[in-house]
Parts: structure tokens; C-alpha cells; sequence
């Protein structure tokens, strides 16, 4: 099959889209939204993400050294939408504008959204300065999820979480079906079988 060659691009597929709320005052928070992220830790947890140096949320982040991420469901694209169209310059209060409920997280000053079925409180540990904006690492501390999202082993189940997904250029998705189980589908190539991750 013929390639065609692009460039650097953004083009992962899918990316998650992200509502980070950051403490902006004494009773106030920005939401903003982001795809450009990932897990690159597990012990700790960590997180990785780039936010632009001239975003509203910026210097908020960097004077709180932590945030919340929280991960919309597919039935709230508009807000998600409109959290990342619209600067905390213009509306700073994008939660009452959304019909969102901020409450306070346990382990920083920044909250967590309510009404998103997914929520992690997380705290900077490393910054990198990089072209206009900054990679950010950040532990997590905590993760809260609505309990009906639960599965009978305690797990997430992701069809019921049913998260918004971000893909370029400019589309919002809904997962697709399930295909198989990790480190079980590639079984079938393996001469001998073998057990677990490799």
C-alpha cells in the first residue's frame, strides 16, 4: 500500500480531551480544555501534558504547581467545546456557564468538576520550557469516578465511562467496541504460549 509522507504532525489517534480546573482565586477556577496528554508513570502515577504559555490557565498553574484533570463524557462535547473556545479572559466563570459544579479536591487547592464522571487530583513535579508553552509532568494524588461507572472486579468499565475523544483535525468521537483483552489477543502468534507482559 502506497504512503504518503505528511510532515511532523499531531496525528495520534485517539487523543483524550481534557478539562483541567486550576485554582485562579480564593473561590474561583479556570477550566481548560487539552488533548495533547498521557500516562507515562505507574509508581507514581504520573502524567504527562503541554499547555501553551498563553493560556489564561498558565500562570495559574505554575503558581498552584497542581490542577485537576477532568475527563467529560460524550454527552458533554459542548462544554468541553466551549471550556476550550473560550479564554478565562472572557468568561471566568466557564463552570456556571456549562451548568457545572466545582467542589473541593482533597489533596490540592484547584477542584474537581463534579458532574465529570472521571477526576484525578494532580500535582506538577517537573516543568520543560518548549517552544511557546511548557511540558508538563504531573503526579496523581487521588482518582474519583462515579460509582455506577464500577464493574464487578472494582475496575472502570470504559463503555459506561463513555469518554470524550479527541482526533484530528477537529473531531469528537465516542469509543467503539470493545476488540479484545490485552496481553491475551497476541497469544495466538506466540510459539511457545508465554504468560503475561512482556
Amino acid at each position: 500500500m502506497p504512503k504518503k509522507a505528511l510532515g511532523p504532525t499531531t496525528n495520534l489517534y485517539p487523543m483524550p480531551t481534557l478539562l483541567l480546573a486550576v485554582r485562579t482565586g480564593e473561590d474561583s477556577a479556570n477550566i481548560l480544555t487539552i488533548a495533547w496528554t498521557g500516562i507515562v508513570g505507574n509508581g507514581p502515577a504520573l502524567l504527562a501534558l503541554r499547555i501553551g504559555g498563553f493560556h489564561y490557565s498558565a500562570p495559574f498553574i505554575d503558581r498552584e504547581m497542581s490542577f485537576t484533570v477532568n475527563i467529560p463524557s460524550s454527552r458533554q462535547a459542548v462544554g468541553a467545546d466551549y471550556c476550550g473556545l473560550v479564554s478565562g479572559h472572557e468568561d471566568s466563570d466557564k463552570a456556571a456557564t456549562c451548568g457545572w459544579t466545582l467542589l473541593p479536591a482533597t489533596h490540592i487547592a484547584s477542584p474537581i468538576i463534579a458532574e465529570c464522571p472521571l477526576n484525578m487530583e494532580c500535582r506538577v513535579v517537573y516543568k520543560h520550557p518548549i517552544g511557546r508553552g511548557a511540558i508538563y509532568i504531573a503526579e496523581i494524588l487521588e482518582t474519583y469516578v462515579d460509582e455506577e461507572l464500577l464493574d464487578e472486579e472494582g475496575e472502570i468499565d470504559a463503555a459506561l465511562l463513555d469518554p470524550l475523544i479527541f482526533a484530528p483535525p477537529r473531531g469528537y468521537y465516542r469509543l467503539g467496541e470493545r476488540v479484545g483483552t490485552a496481553w491475551e489477543l497476541g497469544r495466538a502468534l506466540q510459539h511457545p504460549p508465554s504468560e503475561g507482559p512482556q
